[in-house]
């Protein structure tokens, strides 16, 4: 079994419960037992962000690290501040929005190809946060509607439209109500095409493309976490 720390937590002297985010399983809670010592196999493998093969077993309904082989460690995150901030803003949103023991095959990748492409600086960092969030949201079933206004009907493809956050909802520059416009933002189409591909394509192509306007697809995505978090 393949997974990823994205929680570490210390348990009595020497022990450590970790939360590992992995291929076959889930999101489990899992014990490393001694890990804290500074002759532990298990030493390297039991800290966050470490990526490896695991072999667990299970007693009394949890599980225990027997043996685990490092994949990677992500280095780049452990001596950059900034990145390993930009891994905690991640983490704890999977954290948040998903369950243990779901399958979380999918979102195992999205993870290590977001982290991936923050290590190796592929593209602008806001850009790879929002499409990690807006894909995560997708992929747990919360993705957004960006066909139609949700008042008329009329298909988004003009150059402006609204993201209504207190329904949850898009509407045209024509119904959107400028009384109540402190519950509006503001998405040029190019937002509305990125939101479409980040949520239609596989993991594997989801970074292949650009926006023009970044800080718009920020926006989205930061208030669509917001909602969503919310309701969970």
């Amino acid at each position: 079994m393949k997974g990823i720390i994205i929680k570490e937590t210390p348990y009595k002297d020497n022990d450590k419960i970790l939360t590992i985010l992995t291929d076959e399983l889930g999101k489990i809670s899992c014990m490393a037992k001694g890990a804290k010592k500074s002759n532990s196999p298990i030493l390297a493998c039991s800290q966050y962000l470490v990526y490896s093969e695991f072999l667990l077993y299970r007693s009394n309904n949890f599980y225990y690290i027997n043996s685990a082989e490092i994949i990677s460690t992500f280095y780049d995150f452990r001596i950059d501040f900034d990145k390993l901030e930009i891994a905690f803003e991640l983490t704890k949103l999977i954290n948040i929005a998903v369950g243990e023991n779901e399958d979380t095959s999918i979102i195992l990748r999205l993870f290590l190809n977001t982290i991936y492409m923050i290590q190796e600086n592929k593209k602008d960092v806001s850009l790879l946060k929002s499409i990690f969030k807006i894909k995560l949201f997708a992929i747990l079933g919360f993705a957004p509607n960006t066909n139609n206004c949700n008042k008329c009907g009329q298909a988004l493809e003009s150059d402006i439209c609204y993201f209504d956050y207190v329904s949850n909802s898009f509407v045209c520059s024509n119904c959107y109500s400028i009384e109540n416009k402190n519950r509006y933002i503001k998405l040029k189409h190019s937002t509305i095409l990125a939101i479409r591909y980040i949520c239609a394509s596989n993991i594997k192509s989801i970074f292949s493309f650009e926006v023009t306007d970044i800080k718009n697809l920020e926006i989205f995505a930061n208030t669509y976490q917001d909602i969503l978090t919310n309701d969970i």
